[in-house]
C-alpha cells in the first residue's frame, strides 16, 4: 500500500469533519484489494451502520452533493461527491449484518471479503480477513467466500470471470465448479446487470480466451441458446470447423487484429482505435464476430445431389435474431443497431473484395455505413482468416486481408473526407430546371452524389453541368 499515500491523504480530507461524529467506518471490496495489490483504488468503497445519515450529514460537512445509489434494494448505498470535481467521491454502504464479520461473510470472493478498519482521524487500521483474502490476492487466485456466494447472487458466476480477466488471476477449482453447477441461475438475472458484465469481459484483450471458458461451463448457451443451434452444424467445403468453432475463431481472430492494429494498418491504427473507442464498440465487435453467423442453421440446405452445404440470406437471418439478443439483453437502440449491422454487412464487405465489383458500388457502400465501415471490414478479414476448408486458399485469404488493409487506409486518407462533405446541389437546384418534386428527383441527386464520392466531379459547376445532361437538356 506504500504507492497510495495521495489516495489515502483523499480518504484522510473527506473524513476531516469535526462537525459531525465519525461513526466505526470500514474499507472493502475492491478498494481494499486493489491496495493490497498496490495499485490505485478507482473509488473508496466504505461501509458503516446507518450508512445514509452518515453520508447524508458528510454531504452535508463538506459541502458536497448526497447521491442515493440504486446497486441492489436490499443492500442501500450512498455517493457523496465534490460538487467541484466529480471524479472525487465515497461510497457509503450499509453494513450488511450486525458487524463487520457478518458483512465479509455475506461477500462473493474472498479477495474481495477484506476490510481495513478507519481510525478516527481517518488513518488506516488494522486488516481484517476472516476468510484468507490476502492469500488469496498473493495466489492470484478467486475463491468463493462460501457455498452460498452463487446462490444467493448468481451474476457472481460473470463477476468471476470478469475479475479473473481484469486481474490476470484464477479461478479455484471449486468456485468452477459451482459456476457450472448453478449457470442455469443466471436466468433469473436482470439483462441489464449481465450485459454490463459481458462488456467489461469483453474489453478485456484476451476475451476470447474467457468466452471459450465459459462455453465450457456451460455460461454461454444460457445467455445466448441461439448457439446451441450453431453446435455440430456442418458447412461447406470453404471450413474446416463447424459453425460455432468457426464462430469462436473468427472472435480470436477479430481481437488478435484489435491488438495489433498498427501491424495491420500503419498509422491508420490510431484512427481505428479512435472509432473503436467509444460506446463500447470494441466490445460490440467482438461479440458480433462471435455471433456473425448465428444465421446459419435456420439457412443451412444440403443439396441431395451433391451433398454441398449452402446459407443463403443467413446475414439477413443472423440479423434478425441478433436484434432479438440485443433486445433480450436490454441493450441500448444504438448498440443494437451497430451489431446488427455488422452481422447484416458481414457477408457484403467479403464480396466488396471481388475484381468484378464496380468502384460506384464500393463507394455507395461506404457512404451508406460511414464509420461503421471499418469494423465491418475488421470483421470480414477475420471471418476470412477463419476459413481454412480444403475449398479455400491462401490466395483467396491474402487478396481479401491486403484489399481490406488497403480499404482502411483508403477510408481515412480519402474516402471519408468524400462522403462527408455536403452535396454540391440540392432538390431545389433541380427543380428550378423545371423538375416536378417526385423520385426522379431522387434519381438525379443519386447519381450527382455518386460522381462527387468518386471523384469525377469537384465543384457546383460540374455537379449542375451532370444533372443537365442526366435530364437531356
Amino acid at each position: 500500500m506504500e504507492n497510495n499515500s495521495l489516495c489515502l491523504t483523499s480518504l484522510k480530507n473527506w473524513l476531516s469533519c469535526k462537525d459531525i461524529k465519525i461513526p466505526q467506518l470500514y474499507l472493502v471490496g475492491g478498494t481494499v484489494r486493489d491496495l493490497l495489490l498496490n495499485a490505485s483504488p478507482k473509488d473508496f468503497d466504505l461501509v458503516c451502520i446507518d450508512a445514509g445519515a452518515f453520508a447524508g450529514s458528510l454531504a452535508g460537512c463538506k459541502n458536497a452533493a448526497f447521491v442515493p445509489m440504486e446497486k441492489k434494494p436490499d443492500e442501500p448505498c450512498y455517493r457523496v461527491v465534490d460538487r467541484d470535481k466529480s471524479d472525487n467521491f465515497l461510497d457509503i454502504a450499509e453494513m450488511r449484518g450486525d458487524n463487520i464479520y457478518e458483512d465479509l461473510d455475506r461477500r462473493d470472493f474472498t479477495i474481495d471479503a477484506i476490510a481495513i478498519e478507519i481510525k478516527e482521524d481517518g488513518s488506516l487500521g488494522k486488516i481484517i480477513d476472516p476468510m484468507k483474502g490476502t492469500d488469496d490476492i498473493a495466489k492470484r487466485t478467486i475463491k468463493m467466500v462460501n457455498d452460498k456466494s452463487i446462490i444467493s447472487d448468481p451474476l457472481r458466476i460473470l463477476r468471476a470471470v470478469r475479475l479473473a480477466a481484469s486481474l490476470n488471476f484464477i479461478i479455484d477449482e471449486s468456485t468452477l465448479g459451482e459456476m457450472k453447477h448453478r449457470a442455469a441461475l443466471l436466468k433469473g438475472i436482470s439483462a441489464e446487470r449481465m450485459t454490463a458484465e459481458l462488456l467489461l469481459i469483453l474489453k478485456n484483450p484476451r476475451s476470447s480466451f474467457y468466452f471459450r471458458h465459459m462455453d465450457e461451463l456451460g455460461i454461454l448457451d444460457i445467455i445466448f441458446p441461439e448457439i446451441k443451434a450453431m453446435k455440430g452444424c456442418p458447412q461447406n467445403g470453404y471450413h474446416h470447423m463447424d459453425v460455432w468453432e468457426h464462430s469462436l475463431l473468427v472472435m480470436e481472430h477479430t481481437e488478435h487484429i484489435i491488438n495489433k492494429l498498427s501491424d495491420y494498418f500503419g498509422e491508420r491504427g490510431i484512427d481505428i482505435a479512435n472509432n473503436l473507442e467509444s460506446d463500447n464498440r470494441l466490445s460490440l465487435l467482438k461479440l458480433s464476430a462471435l455471433l456473425h453467423d448465428v444465421g446459419k442453421p435456420a439457412t443451412s440446405v444440403v443439396n441431395p445431389d451433391t451433398g454441398r452445404i449452402t446459407f443463403y440470406h443467413h446475414d439477413k437471418e443472423g440479423a434478425r435474431l441478433i436484434d432479438l439478443i440485443a433486445g433480450r439483453l436490454k441493450m441500448s437502440n444504438r448498440h443494437r443497431d451497430f451489431m446488427v449491422l455488422l452481422v447484416g454487412e458481414h457477408l457484403h464487405a467479403l464480396n466488396l473484395v471481388s475484381g468484378d465489383v464496380k468502384a460506384t458500388t464500393k463507394m455507395k457502400w461506404f457512404r451508406k455505413i460511414g464509420d461503421d465501415s471499418v469494423p465491418a471490414i475488421i470483421l470480414s478479414m477475420a471471418d476470412t482468416m477463419g476459413i481454412l476448408g480444403p475449398d479455400a486458399t491462401e490466395e483467396y485469404r491474402e487478396r481479401h486481408i491486403n484489399w481490406s488493409k488497403q480499404s482502411v487506409r483508403d477510408f481515412y486518407e480519402r474516402i471519408k473526407v468524400q462522403i462527408e462533405s455536403p452535396d454540391l446541389i440540392t432538390g431545389k437546384d433541380l427543380i428550378t430546371f423545371g423538375m416536378e418534386p417526385g423520385p426522379e428527383i431522387g434519381r438525379i441527386l443519386a447519381e450527382v452524389r455518386s460522381a462527387q464520392d468518386e471523384g469525377k466531379i469537384t465543384s457546383r459547376e460540374e455537379a449542375l453541368e451532370l444533372a443537365k445532361k442526366l435530364l437531356n437538356f
